[in-house]
């Protein structure tokens, strides 16, 4: 599951950023000005005298330098990393747009080329989940990818991690579309912005399933999704000591739905077949024990109907 496919990218790239709601309401005013303010210039440049603002005023933007943007697709090269992309197979964890406000948190963070860690990049992750996405439980399975086999104790300092990064990029997790468009074009022939969810996991969609527990790890097979017909497949993912928490070699391997029905199927039927046997001998029992009980209970009435009289 290596991609080794190399992306140019620009040497600096300008991406705008919407930072807030308002921002629509003033440009809707600037459009009413705009006019005005053309003609002004206009007149100023006819008299000689300089204008003040030689261009119009535009909103928060990120430049985004090539060796950001190296370095960040350079993450992409972890075995890990790698092995948790291609079990997220439906895109419901990490699809182009989560991925892409990973960069920008990255960005408003301003990170540097060191700090573009696997740890970190988890962290983003989870908290572009925790932001967009309304599926709670699905983001629960980046703690064994991101923590190893001990994720129970450690997850309380992941959490903390992401308060930090939180905190550090002064509390703005919203990203806009239009922000992860501009930022997936700089070089859109990279395969991570190529994962493009499926209609059947878009929306609110909720599991009240009480059965599937999460998170899987590392060491599950994918589940057999019903909507977008995609099945577990065999595969070994080959952790290397240097990207990996741990050193086993994990080996997974296929779940037959089918067999898993079949088995199902066939345990549902000695259930039911055991019930109606016991429910038949409840039955016989209880017909050889009703003419005596009647008997008792007409004899009993006559003990009480003679004393009586």
């Amino acid at each position: 599951m290596k991609h080794n496919l190399v992306c140019q990218t620009p040497p600096t790239v300008t991406v705008h950023v919407k930072s807030s709601a308002s921002r629509s309401h003033q440009q809707k005013k600037r459009n009413r000005l705009k006019r005005s303010a053309f003609k002004d210039q206009q007149e100023n440049c006819e008299k000689g005298v300089p204008s003040q603002k030689n261009k119009c005023p535009k909103g928060p933007c990120l430049v985004i330098q090539r060796q950001e943007m190296t370095a960040f697709f350079k993450l992409f090269d972890d075995d890990l990393i790698q092995d948790f992309l291609w079990m997220d197979c439906c895109y419901e964890i990490a699809d182009k747009y989560l991925l892409a406000m990973t960069f920008v948190y990255f960005k408003r963070a301003n990170f540097t080329t060191s700090e573009h860690t696997r740890i970190n990049f988890f962290v983003a992750l989870y908290l572009a989940n925790t932001v967009e996405e309304d599926n709670e439980e699905a983001k629960y399975d980046i703690f064994p990818w991101a923590l190893g086999k001990a994720w129970r104790k450690l997850f309380p300092d992941f959490l903390k991690l992401r308060d930090q990064l939180w905190s550090r990029i002064d509390y703005r997790a919203i990203v806009s579309r239009r922000c992860c468009e501009e930022v997936m074009a700089i070089a859109p022939t990279h395969y991570i912005w190529q994962r493009e969810r499926s209609v059947h996991h878009s929306g609110a969609l909720r599991n009240y399933d009480d059965e599937v527990h999460l998170p899987r790890g590392p060491s599950a097979t994918p589940t057999d999704c019903l909507l977008c017909g995609k099945k577990g497949r065999f595969v070994r993912l080959g952790l290397s000591s240097s990207s990996s928490s741990s050193t086993d070699t994990l080996e997974m391997t296929e779940l037959h739905s089918s067999q898993k029905l079949k088995d199902t199927f066939s345990t549902e039927k000695m259930l039911i077949d055991s019930a109606s046997q016991k429910a038949q001998d409840c039955q016989r029992l209880s017909n050889k024990r009703q003419p005596c009980s009647t008997l008792n209970q007409d004899k009993s009435m006559d003990w009480f109907t003679s004393n009586g009289e």
